[in-house]
């Protein structure tokens, strides 16, 4: 006998596989920026929005290996540490699990969700930069990438709705 309450949800592959090509459109972008009343603004923040609304019905594995990936190639494209990437994503998505997140999908906890994933990979640049490079980030570039990326976040929730229409099932995007 089971009972529905106790089962464990089912998870797909094929959100994880269309949030892991996502991820890895997202490190492509992040390689690109702009200026802004002679400013360079860039984009490298924009693969954290991708996990901020990570599909929760995804299957791990799967998820896991994009995740992974999706790392080390934003670290080849972007020409940083090699890892770094990586380790932070596996770190964000690990830490703040899809499957975890309140049901349904609420923008307060998007923008939660986000500012913990900022802090994170603050940290994580921050203490790898340091044992690594012994350097120390420039924060003031990070922080325009934040508000940039921060700026962006209803234009990706929006474009999350038109994905989840268009497989047509809430339940594996939710």
């Amino acid at each position: 006998m089971t009972y529905l309450d106790v089962q464990a949800p089912l998870r797909k592959k094929t959100p994880a596989i269309v949030a892991g090509i996502a991820l890895f459109l997202a490190g492509a972008i992040s390689v690109a920026g702009l200026n802004v009343f002679g400013e360079r603004v860039g984009f490298g923040f924009i693969p954290y929005l991708v996990l901020a609304i990570w599909p929760r019905r995804a299957n791990t594995l799967v998820s896991l290996g994009f995740v992974f990936f999706a790392g080390f190639f934003t670290d080849w494209a972007i020409g940083g540490v090699v890892g770094q990437s990586s380790l932070i994503f596996v770190l964000i998505w690990g830490f703040l699990r899809p499957e975890l997140r309140s049901s349904p999908f609420s923008p307060l906890s998007l923008f939660l969700i986000w500012f913990a994933i900022c802090g994170l990979a603050l940290v994580v640049m921050f203490l790898s930069g340091m044992f690594v490079l012994g350097i120390q980030p420039d924060f003031a570039v990070l922080g325009r990438q934040i508000i940039l990326a921060t700026v962006l976040l209803p234009l990706f929730l929006l474009m999350r709705r038109g994905i989840e229409m268009r497989f047509s099932d809430r339940e594996e995007w939710g």
